[in-house]
C-alpha cells in the first residue's frame, strides 16, 4: 500500500510538471481545435440551412448532400494529411489547413446562388481543412505529454464541445442580422483568429519536429500496425458505439416528441447532451491517466449502452439520464481512441494511423442516423434502441478484451532500449589490441 501511494504521488507530480511546462501547447491546441472543419460546419449548419433555402432556393436534400460530401472528403483526406504530419511535422500541415479553411469560408460568402458552385466550394473546404480535424492536434498534444496525456487529449477535444454549445447561438444571431454571406465571412475571420492564435501559442514552445523512425523502433514494433489484428480489433471496438448509438443526437428530439414531450421540453433534454460532451471528454481523459485505459473505455461505452436502454422508458428522469449517458460516448471516443493508438503504436506513425481511424469513424458515425431510421421504419424505436444497446455493448466488450495500452507501451520502450547495439560504443584501444592478439593465436 505504501509503495502504491508513493508511485501514485510520483505520477501526479510528473503530470503536474507536464501541465505546467506545456500549458501553452495544450491551450493553443484546445483553441485551434474548436474551429475544425467538420465540427464548425456541423454546429453552424442548422443556422445556415433555412437562410440558404430561402435566399438561394437550395433544397434540404441538396444541403444534406453537401454535408455528406464534406464528411466523405474529410474522411478520405485525413489519412493522407496524417501521413504528411508524420513526415513534415503537424504544425506546418495544420497551419496550412487553417489558412485554407479560412479562405474557403471567405469564398463561400462571395459565390452566386448556384448549388453546383456551392457544392464545389464545400468540397474545397473539406480538402483544404482536413488538417484541422482532431488527428493533427492530438499529434501535437501527444508529443508534449506522457503522464498527463489522457487529460491533455480530453481537454484538447473539449474545444469542440465548447464550440458545439456556443456556435448555434452566435451563428443564428449573425445570419438573422446580416445574412448568410456575412455569416461565412465571420466564420472565416473566426478560423483565422482562433486557429492562427492557437498555433502561435503552440509555436511559442518551440518547433514540433517530425519524428523519424529508427530501425530499433521498427524492430520493436515488428510488422506494420495495419497488418496487425490489434489495430483493426481496436478500431471495431470504437466504431461499434459510434455506429449503433451515435445517431441518437440526430433522432433524440423526434423520439422525445413521440413520447409526448413538448418541443421546449425535448430541446431542454437534448441540451443535456452538450453538458455530457464536456464532462465525457474531461472525465475520460483524467481517468485514462489513473486507471486501466481498457477499463475506462469499457465503462464509458457501457454507460452509453445503458443510456440507449433508458430511452425505452417515457419517464422524464430516465430520458434526462439517457441523454447524459449517450453524450458521454459522443464526448469521449475521440480522445480515448487517440490515447490507445499513441500507446499501442507510438508516435512515429500516429498521424496516418489516427487519420485513418478518424476517417473511418466519421463514415460510421455519419451512417448511424440512417441505420436508426431504417430500424425505426422496420420495428419502431423499441427495436432500434434494443439493437443499439447490444451493438454498443459489443464494442465495449471488444475494448475490454484488449491488452492494457500502458503495458504495451512499456514493453515496446524496453525492446527499443535493448535493441540499441552496445557495439556503438567505442572500445578502448588496449582492449581492441588484446582481442586482436587473442584472435591471432
Amino acid at each position: 500500500m505504501i509503495v502504491w501511494e508513493i508511485r501514485e504521488e510520483e505520477l501526479t507530480q510528473t503530470a503536474t510538471r507536464e501541465l505546467a511546462q506545456h500549458w501553452r501547447t495544450l491551450l493553443g491546441c484546445t483553441i485551434a481545435a474548436s474551429i475544425g472543419t467538420i465540427g464548425l460546419q456541423a454546429y453552424t449548419s442548422g443556422a445556415f440551412v433555412p437562410a440558404l433555402m430561402q435566399e438561394s432556393d437550395f433544397t434540404k436534400q441538396q444541403l444534406s448532400l453537401a454535408t455528406f460530401l464534406l464528411s466523405t472528403v474529410v474522411a478520405v483526406c485525413s489519412p493522407f494529411a496524417g501521413a504528411l504530419m508524420d513526415r513534415f511535422g503537424p504544425l506546418r500541415i495544420v497551419a496550412f489547413s487553417v489558412l485554407g479553411e479560412a479562405a474557403a469560408f471567405a469564398l463561400l460568402s462571395q459565390i452566386p446562388a448556384s448549388f453546383g458552385i456551392y457544392l464545389s466550394c464545400i468540397m474545397l473546404l473539406a480538402f483544404l481543412g482536413a488538417g484541422t480535424t482532431p488527428p493533427g492536434f492530438a499529434r501535437m498534444v501527444a508529443a508534449r505529454f506522457d503522464r498527463a496525456r489522457g487529460l491533455a487529449l480530453g481537454t484538447m477535444i473539449s474545444g469542440l464541445g465548447l464550440m458545439a454549445i456556443t456556435a448555434p447561438m452566435w451563428a443564428t444571431w449573425v445570419i438573422g442580422e446580416w445574412g448568410w454571406r456575412t455569416g461565412y465571412l465571420i466564420m472565416a475571420a473566426l478560423v483565422a483568429c482562433l486557429g492562427g492564435g492557437g498555433l502561435l501559442l503552440v509555436r511559442s514552445e518551440g518547433q514540433l519536429h517530425p519524428i523519424v523512425s529508427k530501425p530499433s523502433a521498427q524492430a520493436a514494433e515488428g510488422v506494420s500496425p495495419l497488418k496487425r489484428p490489434l489495430f483493426w480489433l481496436m478500431l471495431v471496438g470504437f466504431l461499434a458505439p459510434a455506429f449503433f448509438s451515435g445517431g441518437y443526437l440526430f433522432h433524440l428530439i423526434t423520439l422525445l416528441r413521440e413520447r409526448g414531450f413538448t418541443p421546449t421540453a425535448a430541446a431542454e433534454v437534448q441540451s443535456l447532451v452538450g453538458v455530457a460532451i464536456l464532462v465525457g471528454r474531461l472525465g475520460s481523459g483524467t481517468a485514462l491517466d489513473r486507471l486501466s485505459p481498457s477499463l475506462v473505455a469499457t465503462i464509458t461505452f457501457t454507460i452509453s449502452a445503458l443510456g440507449c436502454l433508458l430511452l425505452l422508458f417515457s419517464n422524464p428522469i430516465c430520458m434526462g439520464v439517457a441523454a447524459l449517458a449517450i453524450g458521454l460516448t459522443i464526448g469521449a471516443e475521440l480522445d480515448i481512441m487517440a490515447y490507445f493508438i499513441s500507446r499501442y503504436f507510438g508516435l512515429n506513425r500516429f498521424g496516418r494511423l489516427y487519420g485513418l481511424a478518424y476517417g473511418i469513424f466519421i463514415m460510421s458515425a455519419g451512417a448511424s442516423p440512417a441505420l436508426i431510421t431504417y430500424l425505426v421504419g422496420w420495428g419502431g424505436y423499441s427495436l432500434a434502441l434494443a439493437v443499439s444497446t447490444v451493438g454498443t455493448l459489443v464494442g465495449a466488450g471488444i475494448l475490454f478484451s484488449l491488452p492494457d495500452p500502458r503495458r504495451i507501451a512499456e514493453r515496446q520502450a524496453q525492446a527499443v532500449a535493448q535493441a540499441e547495439p552496445a557495439s556503438r560504443l567505442p572500445e578502448p584501444p588496449k582492449v581492441v589490441a588484446a582481442l586482436r592478439r587473442q584472435d591471432s593465436v
